[in-house]
């Protein structure tokens, strides 16, 4: 005898075991294009995939848990939306202290049509489940552009930044004199002051 999704909901509910297997396996689709297509930004800010696929799992089963099916909604749908929101939430997490990072080495809290970097780049927004990743992928735009921008040696110097060492570490990082390191910076900081004004 085939249950439909609503029966089967109401079995789990009563601790059917098997009932819950069946939704699992009919859905776990969602978990794995959901992982596939936040696969490439996970691992630009090398957020472990394990972690990320249990906390899909975790969100998979809190919507079958927390499903009402009064709300106008399927029941592929609320799954798809509530494991969207909880991997946005992991990968917010791990671009907020990025930007966070990026934000305190670099101080620029100018405006540029009322808009300013920490605006761009900070972690103040909440993601809803039908939001874009506009946040992240306008951060990554902003490092590509940062990366083809800067010499190769600026580059290097900016990416330490980012790592959170200050002047006179990565100074002594690289052997070289910490003036030389400092003026270096000031350079980056107004290479990156043209992108954003150029936006």
């Amino acid at each position: 005898m085939e249950y439909n999704d609503l029966e089967l909901l109401s079995l789990m509910h009563e601790q059917n075991e098997t009932a819950r297997d069946i939704l699992y396996d009919k859905y776990k689709y969602i978990v794995e294009s959901l992982l596939h297509k936040y696969q490439n930004i996970a691992q630009k800010y090398n957020i472990d995939l394990k972690e990320l696929e249990q906390e899909a799992y975790y969100a998979f089963s809190d919507a079958l848990s927390n499903f009402e099916p009064n709300k106008n909604a399927t029941l592929s749908t609320f799954i798809h939306l509530c494991i969207e929101r909880r991997i946005k939430k992991i990968i917010k997490r791990h671009t907020g202290a990025k930007a966070q990072i990026l934000n305190n080495s670099f101080s620029l809290d100018y405006d540029y049509e009322d808009t300013s970097l920490k605006d761009i780049i900070s972690d103040n927004n909440v993601f809803e489940p039908l939001n874009n990743l506009t946040q992240e992928e306008h951060f990554i735009d902003l490092i590509k552009n940062i990366k083809q921008t800067l010499s190769p040696f600026e580059y290097k110097v900016f990416t330490y930044i980012i790592d959170g060492l200050d002047y006179q570490a990565i100074a002594q990082t690289l052997n070289l004199n910490p003036k030389q390191v400092d003026n270096t910076i000031q350079r980056i900081k107004h290479k990156i002051r043209d992108i954003i004004t150029k936006d």
